[in-house]
């Protein structure tokens, strides 16, 4: 048998192994308990658990209303933990003992699929066999901040109990290996069905596309409905290898959410996209946004200039001391957003609100002659950050495609020589443009400055292929954010020296990176990288939890569409463009945005499923 479990006495489980693991890796998080339930009062639980012919665990919860009256469920009332080890620490531990929790709560068709961090099978899946789920929560250890995910709690749906009356929730729980043999016995599962994205954001006037799978001996003879809004849509057919597929197309989407509800009876679930308007409407949307209501004019202030958060809700700018509410940091983006957009266009309102911006810069937040980058204004370098180096000089570089102004180009080069000089090779920074800035440099003649800043870029790249998997610890101990720019320099040093190791190790590194991103059929996740603990530190409402999207799950998109270039693969092509469209459900018609959508139903107990109504640094996704 390949599941060695450790049972506690209430049949809750200690630990999940598989027996043929060398690494024995427990699929249970330390300390927690797999399938401890949280029930209101009076209504009672118990489990049962076996193993079937497939050699898959089947579990199943039974819920009795012990009350005196009628019991109606509330949504998100009952949970079943299931604890999956999705929790961060050195990244060696992540490579053999923790897991990427991909979660759908889509009723009916359920799922998770734990993808080790390595890459390296086996892998742990659940599959809903009866009964519908329709959301989860999360428990978090707030001692360990950023790093836990939290306990994932699934919220069953369940149908108003009569005393003494039972319901059940079941699922089988099936060792795969990678997202290929994870869909194969999706299919396969107890009426289930395989639901693939062709995208999760379309732009207005596209054709939306998806796929409906399913395993042709349960479902040949079923008739499928697929509703938006209040029209039944005409499905394409077509039968292949066991399965039947179904073809879901809609013509000319218009902008918004696309909620589609899919039925067959009793199963119900459902599919989620999003169109926006064309990519230069947006941005220019944005752009104007930020230059009529996130920029701080006031005479004699030092914000006199600045980029703000602007709170959606209350309407108004906010700037606190506080590092990730100031005035720098990765507020910066609506500068290089701005000097980006003007490059395809004149705008005297966004050039003013630039070149103002730009004054505030070198007095508050940049030292020209040394090349240091300050936190905050008064020039604060209370803590002297060096994520916030590369992001300057991308803002100068900016300036410079769009002004060729000399000095722009100069102040880029003299930031990244800063953050070498500071130890920059030992820090895998989000956002360093090897490439770009190497050869602006040298179309501008000044080729030594190039040479030189190379030279810092192959030794950061010696020492990332030293480190390998082996990732230093940052802000959080190990997240996407690390390990793309980590494969994003490898492949850019390629590019520029066309040295093989760089690529070889670059493919080894994109096998982990891979594995943050989910497929499901919903905007939110799908092509969206893990990151859980954005909107805490950036958004108004302070709430840890799973943010569905964060814009710098855009990163992955940049590195899948750097390697599709350099090999021809279109695969790459593909996961490139639905990763960078899928942070832009971020941005609103009107040119707001959103800083992160803080998708769990609850975390520690707190509502969520908001987007939170802070503009802040989501602009980099732009």
């Amino acid at each position: 048998m390949d599941f060695v479990m450790k049972e506690n006495e209430d049949g809750t489980l200690a630990s999940i192994v598989n027996n043929s693991d060398r690494t024995g890796m427990n699929w249970v998080t330390v300390g927690k308990k797999w399938g401890e339930l949280f029930l209101p009062e009076g209504i009672t639980g118990r489990i049962e658990r076996r193993i079937d012919a497939n050699g898959s665990m089947i579990e199943k919860y039974i819920l009795s209303n012990k009350r005196d009256r009628e019991y109606f469920p509330q949504k998100g009332e009952v949970g079943i933990a299931v604890p999956f080890p999705d929790n961060y620490t050195a990244a060696e531990i992540c490579m053999r003992e923790r897991c990427h929790a991909h979660i759908r709560c889509g009723k009916s068709q359920t799922y998770i699929a734990g993808m080790r961090m390595s890459g390296l099978g086996p892998d742990l899946g659940l599959v809903l066999r009866k009964g519908q789920v329709e959301c989860y929560s999360i428990e978090r250890n707030m001692d360990k901040i950023s790093n836990d995910r939290g306990t994932i709690i699934l919220n069953p749906k369940i149908k108003p109990l009569k005393p003494d009356e039972e319901t059940s929730i079941e699922w089988s729980i099936f060792w795969f290996d990678g997202q290929e043999e994870f869909e194969e016995k999706l299919i396969h599962q107890e009426c289930q069905l395989l639901i693939s994205l062709e995208k999760g954001v379309y732009f207005e006037g596209e054709e939306v596309c998806f796929h409906i799978k399913a395993d042709e001996k349960v479902w040949g003879e079923k008739e499928l409905e697929v509703i938006l809004g209040k029209e039944k849509i005409p499905l394409e057919k077509s039968v292949n290898s066991g399965c039947v597929e179904y073809t879901v197309r809609i013509m000319d989407a218009r902008q918004g959410e696309k909620h589609f509800s899919i039925c067959c009876g009793e199963y119900e679930t459902s599919a989620a996209i999003f169109v926006q308007p064309k990519i230069q409407k947006l941005a220019w949307k944005r752009c104007e946004f930020i230059a009529e209501k996130q920029q701080y004019i006031q005479d004699g202030s030092p914000l006199d200039g600045a980029f703000l958060i602007y709170d959606n809700e209350d309407k108004r700018l906010v700037y606190e001391k506080e590092y990730d509410h100031n005035g720098g940091r990765e507020r910066v983006g609506m500068g290089a957003l701005i000097a980006l957009w003007l490059q395809s266009g004149k705008n005297k309102k966004l050039e003013n609100a630039l070149q103002k911006y730009t004054e505030y810069v070198y007095r508050e937040l940049f030292d020209k002659n040394t090349g240091v980058v300050y936190n905050d204004i008064g020039r604060d370098n209370t803590w002297n950050r060096l994520y916030n180096y590369p992001w300057m000089a991308v803002f100068f570089m900016e300036r410079y495609k769009l002004f060729k102004e000399i000095t722009d180009i100069q102040n880029m080069y003299k930031i990244m020589m800063s953050y070498y000089d500071q130890n920059g090779i030992s820090f895998y920074a989000i956002g360093i443009p090897m490439l770009e800035s190497v050869e602006l440099l040298k179309a501008a003649d000044l080729v030594e400055e190039a040479d030189r800043l190379l030279s810092c870029y192959e030794e950061h790249g010696q020492r990332i292929i030293k480190n390998s998997l082996c990732y230093p610890a940052h802000e959080v101990k190990y997240e996407q954010s690390i390990v793309a720019p980590a494969v994003s320099y490898l492949l850019q040093l390629y590019e520029l020296t066309g040295k093989e190791v760089y690529l070889e190790e670059g493919k080894k590194q994109l096998a982990v990176l891979k594995l943050f991103n989910g497929h499901q059929p919903d905007y939110h996740m799908y092509e969206n990288a893990i990151r859980h603990w954005d909107g805490y530190w950036f958004g108004k409402y302070k709430n840890y939890g799973d943010t569905f999207p964060h814009y710098w799950s855009a990163l992955s998109g940049l590195v899948f569409r750097e390697y599709g270039k350099i090999t021809g693969d279109s695969e790459y092509d593909k996961m490139a463009e639905n990763s960078l469209r899928g942070v832009l459900s971020a941005f609103h018609e009107d040119g707001s945005a959103s800083c992160a959508y803080v998708y769990p139903y609850r975390v520690n107990q707190v509502k969520c499923a908001y987007e939170d109504p802070w503009a802040n640094d989501q602009d980099w996704a732009l």
